[in-house]
C-alpha cells in the first residue's frame, strides 16, 4: 500500500521529490491537512499555512532553476522557542504575547537558506520549564500514541507532530532532558548535539551553558 504523504520519512520524502513523484507543494498540503484533521493533539501554537505554501512554492522552483539544497521542499515544525523573523514567537508563555521577532534564529535561518518549509510552530513547557507539556499557555499536548498520557516535555509539540504524522522532521531543543524524554514518550528520535556544536542565537535561553537543539524524526536516519 502507498504510504501517504505526511508520513513519509524525510529520506523518502527526498527521494519522492527527487524523483518527481510529488512536489513541495502537494508534500506541504499533505502535512497542512493532517494537522487540521488532528483533533485535540494540540501540537501546533501558531500555523502558518501561507509562509508554508509560499515557501514550498519557492523551493519548487528552486529544483527546476537546478537548485537543490540539502532541505529543499521539505517541511519541518519548529518549537515555539526558537525565533523566527515576523512569526509569533512566544515560548508558549502569555507574557510574550504578540512579539514577532525581527530577527532570525541561526538554526532557523539555515534551514531556511536549505530550502525547508516551515508548518509552524510547537507547542512546549513554557519558557522550557517543564517535562511534560502541561505547563504552556496554549493547553496540553497529547500523545499521539495514546491521547490519555502526555507527550513528554517541554518539547512535547516537537515529539508529537512527528509521531502523528504531521511533520517528516521538527525542531526542539534540551536543557536536562527536553528532546530525548519525549522522544521516547513519542517513541521517535530525538538527538542533543554535543553541546556548543550548534549556535543558541536566537533561542530564548532557558540556561544556557546547557541549552542545545536538536531534530525530532521517524528513524535514526533522518536524524
Amino acid at each position: 500500500m502507498t504510504k501517504e504523504l505526511n508520513t513519509l520519512t524525510l529520506a523518502e520524502a527526498r527521494d519522492g521529490l527527487r524523483a518527481k513523484a510529488f512536489t513541495s507543494v502537494e508534500l506541504t498540503q499533505a502535512c497542512l491537512s493532517a494537522i487540521d484533521g488532528a483533533g485535540a493533539l494540540n501540537a501546533f501554537v501558531h500555523h502558518t499555512p501561507e509562509i508554508a505554501h509560499a515557501q514550498a512554492a519557492a523551493a519548487d522552483a528552486r529544483i527546476a532553476a537546478g537548485d537543490a539544497p540539502a532541505m529543499c521542499r521539505l517541511p519541518v515544525g519548529i518549537k515555539d522557542l526558537f525565533c523566527t523573523k515576523g512569526v509569533a514567537s512566544q515560548a508558549a508563555s502569555r507574557i510574550l504575547e504578540g512579539f514577532k521577532p525581527e530577527y532570525e534564529s541561526t538554526v532557523t535561518a539555515q534551514m531556511f537558506d536549505a530550502g525547508a518549509v516551515m508548518l509552524g510552530k510547537l507547542n512546549m513547557d513554557e519558557f522550557a520549564m517543564g517535562s511534560s507539556t502541561e505547563n504552556s499557555a496554549f493547553g496540553v499536548t497529547y500523545n499521539p500514541r495514546d491521547t490519555s498520557r502526555v507527550s513528554g516535555g517541554s518539547s512535547g509539540g516537537s515529539a508529537a507532530a512527528v509521531a502523528a504524522g504531521f511533520s517528516p522532521i521538527s525542531i526542539g531543543s534540551d536543557t536536562g532532558g527536553s528532546i530525548r524524554q519525549p522522544a521516547a514518550l513519542c517513541g521517535v528520535v530525538g538527538v542533543k548535539p554535543t553541546y556548543g556544536t550548534v549556535s543558541r542565537y536566537g533561542l530564548v535561553a532557558y540556561a544556557s551553558s546547557l541549552d542545545q537543539m536538536g531534530p525530532f524524526s521517524t528513524d535514526v536516519r533522518d536524524s
